[in-house]
């Protein structure tokens, strides 16, 4: 195995990123984070009615300080490491960054000539497949998919690097490097580059028992072995299968699919479902999307949702988030708007979502077991709860979610950063009007039925469940 060209090329590529020309002036951007965050998020409110607003004010400072001397390369991962303090994964910055041609050509060439041979790469992973992580990490090491290419992810320095191995794109080369990254608190942190040669800064983890990565912007990776093929494009639609005569597995590693689709996939499945008599929903790696679930729920609801209302906070950019839902449903929206002309600066009652019914179904379902873990988040956990209220036959296994839903309708304001294009998302309502007394995102939403982390087959221990 060829070790000296693999970390000469790597070299390469890191100084050239290093090199990367400011775009912007982080403490600029800091200045106006700080500013939007103040100005649009409900949850800081929160904190100064719990007395931790000096806690916030003293981080606010120490940022403030680091930011002076952050590059712009760097500015992104800074300021998303002073916004975990709030624990909201509904609360972020990204970035995407637009380069001159001129840069680009120069990364994509310095990405090329530093192409890593195939079988080098292949052999490190079988060499490395058994290692052992200790940082939650066990089990990145090896081959992936993400519906355009092939990636194997093998570890070297410290380094998680991910290289193509082959790719439906004619463009892209084997021996690519395509991301490069180390352990966080959070999971993994480091540069991913776009299929344009474009590098940006990403955060991610590993969910599902090691067989999904999850990048920033709900990217996704599937872990090839065995079991697994490297084909199929769009590897977040759900599948649909039947297991035995009693039991059914849909598995759905995101909401973040097209409405249209996801109906038809329950569509074409249609008989199957009225036929079952356990029903497994796999949200494992699930970080959420839309709510485009409710066709699902219907197959096994037992009665109406009932209506809900959070709260907002009074804000002229959360006043125009909401002006703009307002054009498709005033009767929803328009109110909100109104309160918020009315009192700015305060918390007032949001949304107020009306009872829902749903459609006759018959089917034979019985029993509803939706498995989850850490990744299970956002839309995923307002699956569980909308499933939950809407169906006396629903029970959750696994591990708690990621607790990612007590605020909720996320807004996405540009910031002052020039062509590295920082993004601020931050949430404009709450879940409900007793956030954070009675709210998940410290814990999760704990299992009715939690499956220890040891258990291998998490999908046979809810068939065995049901057995008994």
């Amino acid at each position: 195995m060829n070790r000296t060209l693999l970390i000469i090329s790597l070299a390469v590529i890191n100084n050239f990123v290093l090199a990367q020309y400011n775009r912007c002036d982080c403490k600029l951007v800091y200045n106006d984070l700080i500013e939007k965050l103040e100005d649009n998020y409900i949850g800081l409110e929160h904190i100064k009615a719990l007395n931790q607003y000096t806690t916030y004010e003293k981080r606010k400072t120490e940022f403030s300080e680091i930011t002076t001397n952050t590059n712009s390369s760097n500015c992104t991962k800074v300021l998303q490491e002073f916004l975990s303090y709030f624990e909201d994964g509904h609360l972020f910055v990204y970035e995407s960054p637009k380069y001159p041609e001129t840069e680009i050509e120069q990364i994509k060439k310095s990405i090329k000539d530093g192409k890593v041979s195939i079988s080098a790469i292949l052999k490190m992973v079988e060499f490395e497949k058994e290692w052992k992580e200790k940082n939650g990490l066990d089990g990145i090491i090896g081959k992936w998919t993400d519906g355009e290419s092939t990636i194997a992810i093998v570890k070297d320095q410290g380094f998680y690097k991910a290289y193509v191995i082959n790719s439906t794109l004619n463009t892209v080369e084997p021996g690519e490097l395509k991301a490069q990254f180390v352990s966080s608190k959070k999971g993994f942190e480091g540069t991913y580059y776009t299929y344009e040669y474009s590098p940006k800064f990403v955060e991610g983890n590993i969910y599902k028992d090691g067989s999904l990565l999850v990048f920033t912007g709900a990217k996704y990776w599937k872990k090839i072995n065995e079991f697994t093929s490297s084909s199929g494009k769009d590897i977040i639609l759900p599948t649909i299968q039947k297991l035995d005569a009693q039991n059914t597995l849909i598995s759905i590693p995101s909401f973040m699919v097209e409405y249209q689709k996801f109906n038809q996939i329950l569509f074409e499945n249609i008989d199957l479902l009225k036929n079952t008599t356990n029903l497994i929903i796999d949200i494992r790696g699930n970080v959420g999307g839309n709510g485009i679930y409710f066709a699902l729920i219907n197959a096994y609801f037992t009665q109406s949702l009932p209506s809900t209302q959070g709260h907002v906070l009074s804000s002229e950019q959360t006043k125009i988030y909401f002006e703009k839902l307002a054009k498709n449903s005033p009767g929803i929206y328009g109110p909100v708007v109104e309160r918020i002309k009315t009192n700015s600066g305060a918390i007032v009652d949001g949304p107020e979502y009306p009872a829902f019914t749903f459609e006759p179904f018959e089917s034979k379902i019985k029993n509803v077991a939706i498995l989850t873990d850490k990744g299970s988040m956002s839309a995923a956990e307002s699956f569980i709860i909308h499933s939950k209220q809407a169906s006396s036959k629903v029970k959750t296994f696994g591990a708690p979610t990621g607790g990612v839903i007590d605020y909720t309708s996320v807004n996405t304001l540009k910031l002052n950063s020039g062509n590295q294009n920082i993004y601020f998302g931050y949430p404009t309502s709450t879940l409900h009007k007793n956030i954070p007394k009675e709210g998940y995102n410290k814990t999760g939403i704990i299992p009715d039925v939690p499956i220890k982390d040891q258990v291998n087959e998490k999908i046979q221990f809810i068939v065995n469940y049901y057995k008994n």
